[in-house]
């Protein structure tokens, strides 16, 4: 790794400690330089805003989370159905272990920092895909081996899983103690419903009315 690749990963390391201690929006990218002992024009020869700056630490964390399903994913065996459930539990344990870089993604996607058309943003975009790819495998395997019912594609039904399900982790651990009072539940063992609501909808038999096609030609 260079001298720019160093300074850069500096950067988002010392942005990813301070975004995640007090918030993006009570972060300046003088308190990034600050931070990294260096001036905030050299912060700027990197990152033309805080949100690019964001938008790295973004990507940081979905491939971090990537590589460890990945890692997670060699004991995932037997059915598609047997995978769908050791993934969902190892998803859970994830979560709870990234509790604050979670609360990060919640404040993260309510900013335009997903748009960027640079190649920071098709770096994004790509580990996005990386996150997906375990579960439409798990979805495909399932798919064939009967074990799950899909209505849709692999592509879409694996988008919708993750999406609903980190939609609500931000919410679990981004207002907590407001969910239980208002609620009068506890919020964490929703993820953990949750999951098993995903098992009960998908596995064979679980009351689906309609098939997705096994020529591929189903919903995207």
């Amino acid at each position: 790794m260079g001298v720019r690749e160093r300074r850069r990963a500096a950067l988002i390391a010392a942005a990813y400690e301070l975004f995640l201690d007090r918030g993006v929006d009570h972060v300046t990218i003088d308190d990034i330089a600050d931070r990294c002992d260096v001036t905030r024009r050299t912060v700027y020869r990197y990152f033309a805003t805080r949100e690019q700056v964001a938008l790295a630490v973004e990507v940081e964390i979905l491939q971090r989370w990537a590589r460890l399903l990945h890692d997670l994913g060699a004991a995932w065996e037997g059915t598609g159905a047997d995978r769908l459930r050791a993934a969902l539990a190892d998803v859970e344990q994830v979560i709870d272990d990234a509790a604050d870089e979670v609360r990060f993604t919640r404040v993260f996607d309510a900013g335009p920092a997903g748009d960027d058309d640079s190649d920071l943003g098709a770096q994004f975009r790509a580990a996005v895909r990386d996150l997906l790819a375990p579960f439409v495998a798990i979805l495909h395997i399932g798919s064939r081996d009967g074990t799950l019912t899909l209505t849709s594609s692999p592509e879409l039904t694996a988008s919708t899983l993750t999406n609903a399900y980190l939609g609500l982790a931000q919410r679990v651990y981004g207002m907590g103690d407001r969910l239980a009072e208002e609620q009068l539940i506890e919020p964490r063992r929703m993820l953990t419903e949750l999951s098993r609501l995903y098992l009960a909808g998908l596995s064979a038999g679980g009351g689906h009315t309609a098939h997705h096609r096994r020529d591929g030609s189903g919903d995207q």
